[in-house]
């Protein structure tokens, strides 16, 4: 990197603190390009703070060197101010950091002690405060703002003073999912300004979308510094500091080893790229059979479900479902089909009910002059019993004109981003204190890995105490066990992620059993409560099945059979 590139540069740094045998900075050596986003990440302890601390002069080193801009840092008076004047640090903790009257006088303080004219230091504060959304709460006093208002105030105090670079020291850290998307657009405006962004974070998936270069700190040194991709391929390095894989790439990694995907695509920089790499392999949705098209058409929709032996949730969820799919196609006649062959069997023997599968309801529909069919799944995603409909479906294509399959709830991006809206509108009441655990059901599919993904896509989207697992695959009780504990809630909420609270939900989620959920958030001390809804009973999530069916239903070009 040439010289005039690099704006702040640590040279074989030693710091230690009283009392202390071991060195908090150990031969710490690196370089920071200009104008560039940097995440600095590694384990607790590894020296991150105290780096962060000897860059603004609180913390002066043993031995070593540290410049900025090309000078050496001089621990006089005047040259900490001058570099504390290029330098702002923001604290993990804004309480840390704040210490005036008024909110006003807190962001002031600092361009007013650089020796700013009053009513030049006045329009620049004022210009702050607009761009952060301060200026309703400036006559408050810092202490009484709330922890997001506080985090805003403190970036705003070091806004005001043009630096050339910013230490964020966690700065999501404690703020609740409006917040955190505000900081981040903060974070983001000071980049696109210019400023170098130094940001310490434990945040995998922020950092690897967000940063140009990550730094990994192990043991008060630096461990690797490159590229996101180039560190978060590393596997070796991210165990080294306690680090997991982020999502993404955990996820592209494991659909290039099931030759879902190809190796040679570029690594997926987000899930949104990701999903569009997904969406590329899709199976085609309509085909044209080979029966000659008659002049008297016959449309009908096959519902088709998994199925369950539990009439008190069906009748709220599946038949929910079926009533709106009739209701948004009134002039088509309604089928039904379920996909478990032991559930149709079972109430068969207990109820003396029968339920066609997918072959049945296909033959009852040939026999009933049907020409048309629209099959929508009520499944969650593209697993193994979708892919077993469509066979069974498609052995009778020379029976009908045509037929058409809707998408699974999980099928697109924007599938995945209405699905959390139907969550959070369904759980509008969730506090921050709360934990919400979805239980999905998993599978050996492939397609399993969208559980991963609209988990790690909730957070994205702010909901950072929303947490999706699965009874039979990945993301495990384990993992969601771990990734709960870090958040540290008061309250933990259970929920199926199923289109119907059936066996799994009744005793795999909220059952007796040691094993189950319920008794194993008990067990580690957390209040729970369950709600015992399937997904069928969410308004939100019965529209997006229905805009599957109403995309194939409004299809004008089938395809032929290949």
């Amino acid at each position: 990197m040439n010289n005039n590139d690099i704006i702040l540069k640590a040279e074989d740094l030693y710091v230690s603190y009283e009392d202390d045998h071991t060195h908090a900075l150990n031969g710490l050596t690196l370089e920071i390009g200009r104008n560039k986003k940097i995440a600095l990440m590694g384990a607790n302890g590894s020296g991150k703070s105290t780096f962060f601390l000897t860059c603004v002069g609180i913390l002066r080193p043993e031995s070593g060197k540290l410049s900025f801009d090309g000078k050496e840092i001089s621990y006089t008076k005047k040259g900490l101010l001058d570099l504390r004047s290029k330098v702002g640090i923001v604290f993990q903790d804004p309480d840390d950091q704040l210490f005036s009257a008024s909110v006003y006088q807190e962001i002031s303080f600092g361009i007013l002690n650089l020796g700013v004219p009053e009513e030049e230091a006045r329009e620049e504060v004022e210009a702050v405060m607009d761009r952060l959304e301060i200026t309703p709460f400036c006559e408050k006093p810092a202490h009484a703002l709330s922890g997001g208002q506080k985090k805003q105030v403190s970036i705003a105090d070091i806004l005001v003073m043009h630096p050339e670079m910013i230490l964020l020291d966690e700065p999501a850290a404690a703020l609740d999912p409006r917040h955190t998307a505000m900081v981040n657009r903060i974070v983001d405006q000071m980049t696109e300004q210019g400023i170098t962004v130094l940001m310490a974070t434990h945040d995998v998936d922020h950092a690897y979308e967000w940063a140009d270069e990550v730094i990994l700190l192990c043991d008060g040194k630096v461990l690797i510094h490159g590229t996101p991709a180039e560190v978060f391929t590393n596997k070796a390095a991210l165990k080294q500091t306690n680090l997991e894989p982020p999502a993404v790439l955990a996820l592209f990694e494991s659909l290039c080893k099931k030759q879902i995907l190809k190796t040679s695509l570029p690594l997926p920089k987000n899930i949104s790229t990701l999903e569009t790499y997904i969406a590329d392999v899709r199976l085609n949705a309509q085909y044209e059979g080979k029966k000659i098209m008659s002049t008297q058409t016959k449309k009908a929709i096959l519902a088709v479900s998994f199925g369950t032996t539990h009439n008190d949730s069906r009748k709220v969820t599946i038949d929910a479902i079926e009533d709106d799919m009739r209701a948004a196609f009134p002039e088509y006649a309604l089928y039904r089909a379920w996909t478990s062959n032991m559930i149709i069997q079972k109430l068969k023997k207990r109820d003396h009910v029968s339920i066609d599968t997918v072959k049945e309801a296909m033959e009852r529909m040939k026999q009933d002059g049907i020409t048309d069919v629209l099959v929508q799944p009520t499944h969650v995603i593209n697993g193994i019993e979708n892919d077993q409909m469509k066979e069974d479906a498609l052995l009778f294509c020379e029976d009908f004109h045509s037929i058409s399959f809707g998408d699974p709830l999980l099928t697109s991006e924007d599938d995945s981003l209405d699905v959390i809206r139907a969550v959070a509108e369904e759980f509008a009441d969730l506090q921050k204190e709360d934990a919400l655990v979805l239980m999905g059901h998993g599978t050996t599919h492939y397609a399993n890995a969208i559980y991963a993904a609209l988990d790690y896509t909730f957070k994205d989207q702010g909901y950072k105490n929303i947490f999706l697992g699965t009874v039979e695959a990945y993301p495990s009780m384990e993992s969601l066990m771990r990734m709960v504990k870090e958040y540290h809630p008061k309250r933990v909420i259970l929920a199926p992620f199923m289109i119907v609270a059936g066996e799994h939900a009744k005793n795999d989620l909220a059952g007796d059993d040691p094993a189950s959920w319920y008794s194993q958030f008990r067990a580690q001390g957390y209040e729970t409560q369950v709600v015992m809804k399937g997904l069928g009973q969410y308004p939100g999530i019965r529209k997006i099945l229905v805009k599957h069916l109403k995309e194939i239903g409004n299809y004008s070009e089938p395809r032929q059979f290949s």
